[in-house]
Parts: C-alpha cells; sequence; structure tokens
C-alpha cells in the first residue's frame, strides 16, 4: 500500500504543477469590464473528478490506510486544489487525517467551478449534524444565533417575509409593532400604478410617515432572489436535480427556467420552505441591524476622508477593483466597514493587482 500511496501522491502533485487551460469564456457586452464577474456567472460546474482526470475509484478505503499515509494524500489533494483555485474554507481545524481522507474522497465527484481570476471557497458543512461530512468533529450542531433579536419580534418575522415576498414595502413601528403595507410598485412609481389601478399616493394616508421610528422592508432585488435560489441548489442532496438546478441558473433565463424545474419536481414544498426561511433571517438581520446602528452624531466625529499629507479626498473618486464588485462586504449597511474598504481601496488605487484580506466572494 505504500509503494502505491507513494504514486498517488505523485500523480497529485504532477495535477497540481499543470492545471486544466482556463474556460474561455467570452463576456456579455454590459460585463467586459467585470471579467470576474462573467467567470462567475460563465463558467460550467465540473466535478473535482472531472477537472483532474483522476477517477474516485483511484484511492483506497480509509480503513485500509494508516493516519501518515492519510495525511500524505491529502496534503496532496490540499495542492491540487490550490492550482484549481479552490479553497476548502470549512475544514474544522481539529479532525484526523483519517477522517479528513474520507471526506475528501467522498465528495471528489463534488461539482466545482474552476475560476482562475476569483478562485472559490468550497464548503461541505450541510449544516445538519445527521448528514455533515464532518461528523463529531464539525460544529454545525451548535446553536448559535448570529442575529439575536427580542422576542416580540419574532412573531412577525413570517408576516413580513410574505409581505416582502408580494412585493410590498413594510414599514414597521418598532415601539407599538404596528405595521403598515405599500406597493412597492405604487411608491416607484405613482402616475403609472393610478393609470392601472385609479389608486395613486395621494389617496394613501401614510401612517408610518408619523411614528417617531420605523423599520423598512422591501422587496428583494434581482440578485438577492437569485442568490436564494443558488443557495438552495447548493444544498440539494439530489445530485441529478441539483446538477439540473445549476444548468438552469447558468443559462438563458434562469428565474423562469428554475421555477419551471421546481414546480415540476417533487422539491417544490422543500423550495417553498427554504426561502421562507431564508426570507425570515433576511428579515431578522435587517431588524438586528436598526437596534444595533450606529448613534446618528457618529459620522460627525469622522470630518472628512484624507490623505497622508492632510488633502481632502473625495471618496467618489476612489477607483472601485472588479474585486469589490463581487465582495459581500461591497455597499454593506456598515458605515465603518464600508469606511475601511474605502482606505483599502485608496491605498491600493495605483496598484496593477489589487489584494485585500477581507474579501468574501458573493
Amino acid at each position: 500500500m505504500q509503494k502505491y500511496i507513494n504514486q498517488l501522491v505523485e500523480d497529485l502533485e504532477q495535477i497540481a504543477k499543470k492545471p486544466p487551460a482556463p474556460f474561455y469564456i467570452e463576456p456579455p457586452a454590459h460585463m467586459e469590464e467585470e471579467p470576474e464577474i462573467a467567470e462567475l456567472a460563465l463558467v460550467p460546474y465540473k466535478t473535482i473528478e472531472e477537472l483532474t482526470n483522476i477517477k474516485m475509484e483511484a484511492f483506497p478505503e480509509g480503513y485500509r490506510l494508516t493516519a501518515n499515509l492519510c495525511n500524505k494524500v491529502n496534503k496532496a489533494i490540499y495542492k491540487v486544489f490550490e492550482s484549481l483555485c479552490i479553497e476548502l474554507v470549512d475544514a474544522p481545524p481539529d479532525i484526523p487525517p483519517e477522517i479528513l481522507y474520507d471526506v475528501l474522497v467522498s465528495n471528489w465527484q463534488h461539482p466545482v467551478q474552476y475560476l482562475p481570476s476569483s478562485g472559490m471557497d468550497l464548503e461541505l458543512c450541510t449544516g445538519d449534524p445527521m448528514t455533515c461530512a464532518y461528523g463529531e468533529y464539525c460544529n454545525c450542531d451548535q446553536e448559535f444565533d448570529e442575529y439575536e433579536i427580542p422576542n416580540r419580534f419574532y412573531d412577525l418575522l413570517p408576516k413580513i417575509a410574505d409581505g416582502i415576498d408580494a412585493g410590498l414595502i413594510i414599514y414597521l413601528n418598532p415601539e407599538t409593532l404596528e405595521m403598515e403595507e405599500i406597493p412597492k410598485s405604487l411608491m416607484d412609481n405613482p402616475h403609472e400604478f393610478k393609470l392601472v389601478t385609479g389608486y395613486g399616493i395621494e389617496d394613501e394616508e401614510l401612517k408610518h410617515e408619523g411614528w417617531d421610528e420605523y423599520y423598512k422592508f422591501e422587496p428583494l432585488e434581482s440578485h438577492e432572489s437569485f442568490k436564494i435560489m443558488e443557495s438552495f441548489a447548493d444544498n440539494m442532496v439530489d445530485e441529478k436535480f441539483r446538477d439540473q438546478l445549476y444548468y438552469a441558473l447558468n443559462h438563458r433565463k434562469p428565474f423562469a427556467n428554475f421555477k419551471w424545474k421546481i414546480d415540476n419536481s417533487q422539491f417544490r414544498q422543500d423550495w417553498f420552505d427554504f426561502k421562507q426561511q431564508w426570507l425570515e433571517n433576511h428579515v431578522k438581520q435587517i431588524i438586528f441591524s436598526e437596534i444595533n446602528k450606529l448613534p446618528d452624531d457618529y459620522h460627525e466625529e469622522i470630518n472628512g476622508f484624507f490623505d497622508d499629507d492632510g488633502t481632502r479626498i473625495d471618496p467618489d473618486t476612489v477607483p472601485l477593483p472588479n474585486l469589490c464588485v463581487i465582495c459581500k462586504k461591497h455597499l454593506a449597511e456598515d458605515w465603518e466597514e464600508n469606511l475601511l474598504c474605502l482606505m483599502n481601496r485608496y491605498d491600493q488605487r495605483n496598484d496593477d493587482d489589487f489584494k485585500c484580506g477581507a474579501f468574501q466572494k458573493i
């Protein structure tokens, strides 16, 4: 077995030295200046097995290997991942090499994207301790509410989630818990809305304008809705149907094709439940942000943005790298985080290769 493992490790290291050629993609006209986004949207999903041409069957069963042999193969696999610009981001630090070996090998046919420009974060934790590949070494069974809010808001989450899913803007009075629902189309284009319905904004008494404070919830943008569908596909256990969803999302008319696939499948209710939970978490995050937002006078402590010579800098003139466009933190609802991002972009404004240690891909 030692001799076979040495040969397998050598084969893996050879592949790591000669990664496959990047997929040729022709970015649409509106993405010519954003190649990373075009790559993310257009590069097809392939299994690690397909990208390396090493069959899953080439790996011996874990019980036949010692911990040292498992560790040697694991290191070689990580070199392959690095050459494919794939980073396994959720492996528990204390997982034994034998368990990690079984996880890596059992997911050798996991679909991934080869993204030389931006790279891909690979997550193998399912979030369910009963099915998680990492088993007892994963912390997915630990209950931790990152966005904990007062109990009095929880009963409102389903109703607010249903409202924004139906195209309503919802205003919530945090003191009385009174809600006001207004169609987004009415607020966006009152004139057209009145032509179609005979009802205008002047016919509506906007109660929230008389409240001392309110939280505002709006229907999702298209990229947010796409994120829900993509996340549902990522968590799909049925590999065949998961591939069908990936195909629908990465080709023309993704929303319509995804809906058709779901409506004509056995997973229709699973999708509704998943989307409802996602929307309720989204609402909870907004409430959490409103409760914990910085005081109004916080910004006044910053009297401007200046360089080392004391010259005031207009933030709008600081270049925006392509990497920032596909980052979760870009234009986040965190003023201090945005300031740090702005400073980082300004410091590297003249560099050809922009780098950011806080980057989190959308």
